[in-house]
């Protein structure tokens, strides 16, 4: 039980380590004063930059990959006679890490909304599955041009494609795709009103600015 505690906690502390709040500290800004107010990847990308907002997006995916394996190669490796199976410690851990990006407690619990680090998470338990969640979150956005809805769609999916591609201990991966879907869509639940307003930033493929 020890162990599991401290997994979550430690996995809850990356988590908090939030790029986007990060960079600003360094360069003097606050994102979550400007544009859609969230310490994001895509709003960082949006108000400071591709370069900003992609160094964010890796930042935010590789702590997610990170904090599950310092969990097992750290934490777990030497563990016995445990009260669960390791891939349990590992869910709990993953979707700690995610916690901590959204509510971190480094910055008044006013985090992102779990996307990128949950990618990285994704990265970790299967990789595989990944490339088509991917493709789903690219057909979305060309449709409906909602970068929010598209990651929705995206993570709604990989319970799917763990149900029809994963053969080996799918249950928990299914149910842990599950949770994790429902976390994103409660983080994007304000992109959801804003759509239902008519107010959601659409995303342009033209080569003038991204349209409103």
């Amino acid at each position: 039980m020890f162990e599991l505690a401290l997994s979550i906690l430690v996995s809850y502390l990356i988590g908090s380590l939030n790029s986007s709040l990060i960079l600003g500290k360094i360069n003097n800004y606050d994102v979550r004063e400007h544009g859609s107010g969230n310490a994001g990847a895509t709003n960082t990308y949006r108000m400071h930059g591709r370069i900003h907002g992609t160094i964010v997006f890796c930042f935010d995916c590789f702590k997610g990959f990170f904090a599950i394996i310092l969990a097992e190669s750290l934490i777990l490796s030497g563990l016995h006679n445990p009260l669960f199976d390791i891939e349990i410690y590992l869910y709990f851990s993953a979707l700690s890490v995610v916690i901590g990006h959204c509510y971190p407690l480094w910055f008044q619990f006013k985090g992102g909304k779990g996307a990128a680090t949950g990618l990285g998470i994704f990265l970790y338990f299967e990789p595989f599955l990944v490339a088509p969640s991917l493709l789903v979150w690219m057909l979305s956005l060309v449709v409906f041009r909602f970068v929010g809805l598209a990651t929705i769609l995206a993570f709604a999916s990989l319970p799917v494609f763990v149900f029809l591609f994963e053969r080996q201990s799918f249950v928990n991966l299914v149910f842990f795709s599950l949770i994790l879907g429902l976390l994103i869509l409660f983080t994007h639940r304000q992109n959801i009103n804003s759509m239902l307003k008519g107010t959601e930033h659409r995303v342009s493929f033209s080569l003038k600015s991204d349209a409103n």
